[in-house]
Formats: C-alpha cells, structure tokens, sequence
C-alpha cells in the first residue's frame, strides 16, 4: 500500500535502510537516476554518488535526531548526471530500523535562471562594447584607408610604397571584415518582432539548412508532439538559435550518426522566474539531442558563459548569445551531457491571453 502511494508521487523518492542501501526506488527515481529499480535496489547510496557527498552527513544528522531536515541546494552528482544542484528533503521512515526517506525535489531553478540572468547580463555588455567599437573603430579605419589610397595616387613609379600602400588597404578591409561579423553578433541581440510560430515549421526549416550545408551527412530523426501550442518567439533569433544547437550536435557528432529533434509538452518540467521575478510555467519543451561526445564536466556548469568552449579553435560566444537570446523571449535552456549523449532542452512559456 505505501509502495503504491510513494509511486504516485511525481519527484523522486528513495528508501535506504540503516546500512544506507536501497530498499525502495519510485518510478520517478529510477528515471532520476538513469537506472532500474532491480539494479538500484541492494546498492549503497554512496556506490552512486561520491562518498563525500553531504547527502552522507544528512543521513547521518537525521538518524541522530530523529527529525526530518530539508536541503535547498544539495551537490548531488553522479557519473550520468555530473553538476546536477537539488533540494532535497530527508525523513525518518522507520525509527525502529532506521530507514530514512528521502525525496528530491525540483532542482534549485532560481539560482539556475539567476545564473542565465547573470549570462545575459554579461552578454548584452559584451554587446554594448561590441556597439562602442563599432562607432569608434569603423570611422577611423575608413580614413586610414581612404589616405592610403591618395598616397597611392601620388606614387605610381614607386613600386616599394605602392605594395605598402596596398598592404595597408587589404588590412583595414579585413579587419572591417572582422568588426562586420561582430556586428553582426551583437544585432542578434535587439530583439523586437515577436510573432506566434509553428515550432516545428521552424524545426523543419532548420533541419533543412542542416542537411544542406554543415549536417549532410546526419540522420535527423523527428519526435514531434503535433499538439504542441504555437510558440511566441522572435522568428529570425529563434532559427538561428535551433541553427546553433544542431551544428554544436553535428560537430560534436563528427558529421555522422543520429540527432534527435524532439517536441512535447511538460508542465512539470521547468517552474523558472521569469524577468518580474516570480515563478512561470515554460510547458513547451524543445529537445536537441546528440550521441556524440560529450561535454566535459568541468566545462558543463559554465557552458552558457562568454567566451566558454569545447572547441579548439570555438571563441565561446555561441552558447552564450542562445542563453541571452532565450531569455529575452523569456525562455530557458539547460543542458544534460555524459560521453555519448548530450540533450540542450528549451522551454517556452504560454502565450499569454
């Protein structure tokens, strides 16, 4: 009978007897854990997670004072799920045999949208120095070029002047070049135009660049929810933001195998806080999934920041420039990697009426 309740919670719930191994698993937890209840039962908590973890010490404290005890913001990684933040609630279930209950909660999604907020915050001064630069280096450049071609006028029979003259013109049209391209990142940030989408129009759109450019070689494989609402999103930064995540997934692909490209609608998946800072529900889930090869751990908490990347020759502004981008369209992305799977999920909020 107590099985059969504790199952029907919807947050992972565990049961460890006095030698702190598994006695009951709940579907959910299985699904938290990324392992069957059969394998998971019989196994000592700390032969999942570190064996420093304070989820140890808790326990501990718990059967000492025999009284429950709540941790908001508990480390509770494991090889799967490396940087993985929860809150957690601990209860004496059986005082007789010192069975503790313990069951997770969502994960601490204010300091996880405070985090993005910062990465924002971060982004869009990158922006506004993008912006300065432009102003002040574009004006310049153009009279160093337009003077080096009036000395050239004047040194026709001068063959040395002439190739430096020249030298200094092809140089100040790449680095035009190279400031055009920052432009062009920091306009990604002036959003205006918010409309309401088709999500998988626009999916379907992106997957057909994909193909025919850097993903040719990639099986996409579709799994859409066709009753999921439309999306109010800006257009144009919504494109290339899916364009983003699915040649992050086919680079670290090696341009072969399988990307999943996955819709639903998950009420209980994400409760942020939105700009005014009280709590939204973002139901509409946008998936990206790759097999590839993983993110490494020490870069995965950090992976939204600036100039943070797994490529060698990546300037890490990519995944930043998506983080700002969502959240002005107040969405959210958080990612799950291991080697051989990695999964950018997005969530949208409701139209409101």
């Amino acid at each position: 009978m107590q099985n059969n309740i504790l199952n029907e919670l919807r947050t992972p719930v565990f049961l460890v007897n006095k030698f702190n191994e598994f006695i009951y698993v709940n579907e959910i937890g299985e699904e938290f854990f990324g392992i069957s209840s059969n394998i998971l039962i019989g196994k000592k908590i700390d032969e999942l997670i570190p064996n420093d973890s304070p989820i140890l010490n808790l326990i501990k404290r718990v059967r000492k004072n025999r009284t429950g005890i709540t941790e908001e913001s508990l480390d509770l990684s494991n090889l799967n799920f490396p940087n993985r933040k929860v809150r957690v609630h601990l209860i004496p279930f059986s005082l007789d045999n010192n069975q503790i209950l313990i069951q997770i909660s969502q994960l601490a999604l204010l300091e996880m949208y405070q985090s993005q907020k910062i990465n924002s915050k971060i982004s869009k001064s990158f922006s506004s120095m993008i912006d300065m630069l432009m102003h002040e280096l574009k004006n310049p450049l153009a009279g160093i070029k337009g003077a080096s071609q009036l000395i050239a006028s004047d040194l026709k029979h001068n063959s040395t002047s002439l190739e430096l003259t020249q030298l200094i013109s092809i140089e100040c049209d790449r680095v035009k070049v190279l400031l055009d391209r920052m432009e062009q990142i920091s306009n990604n940030n002036n959003i205006s135009d918010f409309e309401s989408l088709n999500i998988h129009e626009i999916l379907n759109h992106c997957k057909s660049v994909a193909k025919n450019s850097f993903g040719n070689e990639i099986n996409f494989i579709d799994q859409f929810d066709p009753s999921l609402p439309r999306i109010f999103a800006n257009k144009n930064l919504l494109i290339q933001i899916i364009i983003n995540l699915l040649k992050n997934a086919t680079e670290a692909s090696f341009n072969k195998g399988n990307i999943k490209i996955k819709t639903s609608f998950n009420s209980n998946k994400i409760t942020s806080f939105g700009k005014e800072d009280f709590p939204i529900q973002l139901p509409l889930q946008i998936e990206i999934i790759d097999f590839g090869t993983g993110i490494p751990n020490n870069l995965l908490s950090n992976i939204f920041d600036p100039f943070v990347s797994t490529k060698k020759e990546g300037k890490g502004l990519g995944l930043s420039i998506v983080a700002s981008g969502l959240e002005e369209m107040n969405a959210v992305i958080d990612v799950t990697s291991r080697p051989g799977f990695t999964n950018f999920c997005i969530n949208f909020p409701l139209k409101k009426s």
